[in-house]
């Protein structure tokens, strides 16, 4: 795309989206996919069953800079996506309740270098140089950042007479590895690495319903994160100004043996929306 093309040199990282400059191109992307389901009824079930692989060649993906905030895209020799999907809805007490659930496996398939700044287990960090700047090995196997291995979503929906109706759904997000933790390796030190270099799953229950007062207007309400839940929706391994108790420092350390000041790095969270109420209308013509 566009904004890949345009944030794609390591030595340039941009801060999206209006940060474009003349990059390296990005070689295309070459998927191979796999696929194999089922479907069928049965009464008054409705259910779905699915296995899929995607292995890519050349994938492009975002990797973080040093700096915070910054990063770049870059081809990643190969990498993996496989996993199942199944559905299940069927009608109790006048109801439709149902269920979709979502097991994804995604993967790096090649070695890579990459910066790891902010992740404890960088190579400076074996050099007895914690807090400086660093790479990382991403190895066949570790898990693409970012990407939850499941996925459930539980639903229902109520008729109540002719022209109401109410429905409630659950989501479901099982936890992910933090931006900058792409060799799955971070372990936070409590000193110069902070943070655990993943996001927490979360559930998230969600209202609405329905009016239809004459023939093609509905008015409706929606209720998303009821309980309003705090959760991040993702994460990223970075520098940051802050100790582990919350308190700014400048220069937290003394200039080591080559003249570089270690700064203390952290997982940063990009947080979740919080409750949200939408009415509106809806005409059909």
């Amino acid at each position: 795309s566009a904004i890949e093309l345009g944030c794609a040199d390591p030595d340039n990282p941009c801060k999206l989206p209006n940060a474009m400059a003349g990059d390296p191109p990005l070689k295309q992307v070459v998927a191979t996919t796999l696929e194999a389901g089922l479907r069928g009824k049965s009464g008054g079930m409705v259910w779905n069953a699915g296995v899929f692989r995607t292995d890519n060649q050349d994938d492009i993906l975002f990797v973080a800079d040093n700096a915070a905030g910054f990063g770049y895209f870059k081809n990643f020799g190969k990498t993996r996506r496989q996993g199942l999907e199944a559905g299940l809805s069927t009608t109790l007490a006048g109801a439709t309740v149902g269920a979709n659930l979502t097991w994804l496996d995604a993967t790096f398939r090649s070695q890579e270098l990459l910066n790891g700044a902010g992740n404890s287990s960088n190579d400076a960090v074996a050099d007895g140089r914690p807090g400086v700047d660093g790479h990382i090995t991403v190895q066949p196997g570790n898990r693409i950042p970012l990407v939850p291995r499941q996925l459930l979503k539980l639903y229902g929906e109520l008729p109540l007479g002719a022209s109401f109706s109410v429905g409630a759904d659950v989501t479901a997000v099982g936890g992910a590895y933090a931006r900058g933790n792409e060799n799955n390796a971070h372990q936070p030190d409590g000193t110069y690495y902070l943070g655990a270099g993943r996001s927490a799953g979360y559930a998230v229950l969600s209202l609405h319903g329905d009016w239809k007062p004459v023939r093609g207007l509905t008015v409706f309400a929606q209720v998303n994160n009821l309980l309003n839940r705090r959760y991040a929706s993702a994460a990223q391994l970075g520098a940051t100004a802050f100790d582990a108790n919350g308190n700014f420092v400048a220069r937290p350390f003394a200039a080591n043996v080559n003249g570089d000041r270690p700064l203390i790095s952290s997982t940063s969270y990009a947080p979740g929306a919080p409750r949200a109420i939408t009415l509106g209308l809806r005409y059909a013509l």
